[in-house]
């Protein structure tokens, strides 16, 4: 009678544990929710039992559909790691190598000479971005194939000498896709639907085309203004084939986390070589690093409208799921601040608390110019259709907020702004301060 009187306040205790995680995850999820800064599904499995699902906002805001867990998130950059996938099934089919140089694919191209395929796998080849191409995001409208695509990016010099960096690449990932295509005889999509959805039951997960009605698929949003939001420009998915052109649900990614951690798939030869830590704490497509000292692997994602994470702790064999349909700067620290929370570590969400100015109070011109943060890295202020954008690089545009302290606000990268001027009151500097606290200063040019 004893024993059984233990056990049941043990089940109690574990039970209102269970609990009290929950509703610290509802309370931090909601706090960017109410904030119009995150809309989407979280899941969270330990020993492969879901301890935690619950979903936020909507998946179509116009006709008030709300997020569910059967709902498809477009998972951007975890596509990554299904397209490495599909290249090891390719190669216990003897059908190629990772050690392969490119040239024996691209005869034509005079750049690919020392480039293997292992190299395209873990970033280290030079090959640019995708984004990188002249007027890329004129491609869509123009119809092009991967193929296409793949000279494209071919025809640009390499942004350095393959082998001696890291730089993360969408252009790599898409020059994979179109080698699945040429050695399988078959599209990307049916490729990955027949030889790892299909396998492992993952029928919710796909990759769509242009034109294709995809049941229960979320619409994409970008943010605007303080807390409005608008329907994401589109991208062709054929542009983002083996880089992020895949879409899932919390379900599924789960079932292919517990592929990874099981190994089912592939062959033991292939899991050792995807999930190795090549350097940069990157295997094939894969994350691979250490979270609050504990091994862990996993992947970002974002895609125009959508954001995606996912991890997984080897011991205690947790995972944590995060898909969404607002691309807000949140999926930066999402997934530590999940973790921290079921982990039973310290957190604190930092969601927006400090309402909007006037925007029209804004004197545009002060701020308007380039400002340098070092020799390779410049952020353009501009003024787009009335409003402040920020853009790094040859990045997107940020559209900036201005906040009743001064400060401005970016929702895209979650990231405070302020404009420090010198002693005659003009404008000099900027003061960039990421949600984790850390500032940068960038001098006006």
């Amino acid at each position: 009678m004893k024993y059984l009187i233990t056990i049941i306040i043990a089940l109690h205790c574990f039970d209102l544990q269970g609990q009290d995680i929950s509703n610290q995850i509802d309370e931090y999820a909601k706090s960017y929710n109410s904030t119009g800064d995150f809309s989407g599904c979280i899941q969270i499995s330990k020993t492969g039992i879901t301890i935690y699902k619950n979903c936020y906002g909507n998946a179509n805001y116009s006709f008030n559909i709300p997020n569910q867990p059967e709902t498809k998130f477009k998972i951007g950059s975890i596509s990554k790691q299904f397209t490495a996938a599909a290249i090891l099934i390719l190669e216990q089919d003897g059908k190629i190598n990772t050690s392969d140089t490119l040239t024996k694919f691209f005869p034509w191209s005079k750049k690919t000479k020392n480039i293997t395929i292992e190299h395209l796998l873990t970033h280290t080849s030079g090959v640019t971005d995708i984004f990188k191409i002249p007027n890329f995001f004129t491609l869509s409208s123009q119809k092009r194939s991967i193929s296409d695509l793949s000279k494209m990016i071919l025809e640009l010099d390499p942004e350095f000498e393959t082998g001696t960096q890291y730089q993360y690449s969408n252009g790599g990932y898409a020059l994979l896709a179109h080698l699945i295509e040429k050695l399988s005889g078959v599209s990307y999509q049916e490729f990955l639907s027949t030889h790892i959805f299909e396998p492992l039951n993952m029928n919710a997960t796909g990759h769509g085309r242009g034109n294709e009605v995809i049941f229960n698929l979320a619409t994409g949003y970008d943010p605007s203004g303080y807390s409005d939001l608008k329907i994401t420009e589109y991208i062709d998915p054929e542009l983002l084939k083996g880089s992020g052109s895949i879409y899932s649900t919390v379900g599924d990614m789960q079932i292919w986390i517990n592929s990874l951690k099981d190994k089912t798939l592939l062959n033991k030869e292939s899991y050792e070589k995807l999930l190795n830590n090549y350097g940069h704490n990157y295997g094939y497509g894969i994350s691979l690093y250490k979270s609050f000292d504990l091994s862990v692997f996993g992947h970002d994602g974002r895609i125009n409208g959508f954001i995606a994470d996912y991890l997984h702790y080897e011991r205690p064999d947790i995972s944590i799921i995060i898909l969404g349909n607002i691309q807000t700067g949140v999926a930066d620290f999402f997934r530590r601040d999940i973790a921290a929370i079921t982990l039973k570590k310290d957190y604190k969400s930092k969601a927006k608390t400090i309402p909007p100015a006037d925007q029209d109070t804004i004197e545009k011109e002060k701020f308007i110019g380039s400002y340098s943060f070092g020799p390779n890295f410049n952020v353009y202020i501009e003024d787009i259709e009335g409003k402040i954008h920020a853009r790094a690089n040859e990045g997107g545009y940020s559209e900036l907020i201005l906040l009743k302290d001064g400060r401005f606000f970016s929702r895209t990268l979650y990231s405070f702004i302020e404009f420090k001027t010198d002693d005659i009151g003009v404008i000099s500097k900027i003061v960039w301060t990421n949600n984790d606290g850390n500032s940068f200063e960038g001098l006006k040019k």
